[in-house]
């Protein structure tokens, strides 16, 4: 495999694939949209479930990166894995409003546990082995193998889908367990943890550390607005399918389509970044990810689809690029927390507008909703020119 072109030794990199691709075989991520219509009627009330799910997200966010820095990265991701089993089981008995909301609360807890961990005992295991070049190279596969299997599953929870909304939630429980199972046999890496065992205490020197940090700063705003609005329309996908009179039965190859691009994205971006340089990268990516969305909104059936799709490979070439220049800015001490605070900035734009834009889709039209959220998006591009292009 790729990694031994780099001379890698710990078992980790490899180890560590094969969990993130059963982890993105999710068969209900075409219909979860649908599912929640089904049981909860309005489009609001799902985009409150995923408002909801993205507020448990921010709170847990911060509290579970400093738990990684301070108890380990291992225990953290074979807990991560185990709490979301025991969240799609909550979403399988589905029916009601609690029973998401426990989905929703719990998913994000595992998600948070799982954020920023992955990625510091990745970079810390090429610390100790004096790779840390290689990790935008790693980074970048690493992520491209969630939307591998996510296409994956995508494919076969479509057809799933044509015998129930819930069938897919069902098959789900099995790339999950074998997933669990997996993260048990990583080894903890070598890196600095505090003396101390206080949570707050880490949190708290933590944020100190970013508000110091212009470059910190700019990320973490402008992963902010990514979310909040791209992400917000993202999740109401199957809607906006919906309204462009796209047959359920291709959900599941639009999802394949989408992930299969972001999967692109995220592999390339480390020699598309060394071409163009981080900061070139990262600006072109934020410029024509919501202009292709604007586009999709604008036209219709397969050339929406054909720009809605385009939208993934941009997603994918800036996130292991932003992940890199925030790990170029912190110490291994407080590696995850400062991920996680990252992660937090992200699921608190989600929880915060996703309402905003579930409620325009209602008013108006899902249409109309992804136009606004593609205009909003482009404030990045102006604020990412302020970057230092640090490699």
């Amino acid at each position: 495999m790729f990694f031994n072109n780099f001379g890698i030794k710990s078992i980790n990199i490899p180890l560590i694939y094969f969990p993130k691709i059963l982890g993105g075989m999710l068969f209900f991520l075409p219909i979860l949209a649908l599912y929640y219509e089904q049981n909860l009627f309005t489009i609001t009330n799902v985009a409150l479930i995923f408002s909801i799910g993205a507020i448990a997200l921010a709170i847990f966010e911060v509290p579970t990166g400093a738990i990684a820095d301070l108890f380990g990265r291992k225990k953290t991701l074979v807990l991560a894995y185990f709490i979301v089993i025991l969240a799609v089981a909550f979403l399988y008995i589905g029916g009601n409003m609690t029973m998401f909301v426990l989905y929703a609360v719990l998913n994000a807890f595992a998600m948070s546990l799982a954020s920023g961990t992955d990625s510091a005992l990745i970079y810390d295991t090429l610390k100790e082995e004096n790779k840390e070049h290689c990790y935008k190279k790693i980074i970048g596969t690493y992520q491209a193998l969630w939307p591998i299997g996510a296409s994956i599953g995508s494919i076969i929870g479509g057809y799933l889908a044509t015998t129930s909304l819930s069938f897919p939630i069902l098959t789900t429980f099995i790339p999950l367990s074998v997933a669990f199972i997996l993260t048990l046999f990583l080894k903890e890496p070598n890196y600095k943890k505090e003396q101390h065992k206080n949570i707050f205490k880490h949190m708290f020197y933590s944020s100190k550390l970013i508000i110091k940090n212009k470059q910190l700063v700019i990320l973490l705003l402008g992963s902010f607005i990514l979310w909040a609005f791209g992400e917000s329309a993202h999740l109401l996908k199957p809607l906006f399918l919906e309204f462009k009179e796209i047959p359920i039965v291709y959900f599941g190859y639009v999802f394949a389509f989408v992930f299969g691009f972001s999967s692109l994205g995220h592999y390339l971006s480390h020699n598309v970044s060394e071409k163009l340089g981080s900061k070139t990268t990262l600006i072109l990516c934020v410029f024509l990810f919501p202009l292709f969305q604007f586009i999709a909104a604008i036209t219709t059936k397969l050339t929406s689809i054909i720009f809605l799709v385009s939208t993934s490979i941009f997603f994918g070439l800036r996130n292991p690029i932003m992940d890199n220049l925030l790990n170029l800015e912190v110490d291994s001490g407080k590696r995850a927390t400062i991920l996680s605070t990252a992660s937090f900035m992200r699921q608190l734009g989600l929880a915060i507008f996703a309402p905003f834009i579930g409620y325009i889709a209602e008013i108006y039209t899902i249409n109309t909703a992804y136009k606004i959220s593609a205009l909003l998006m482009f404030i990045v591009t102006i604020l990412f020119l302020f970057l230092k292009n640090k490699e």
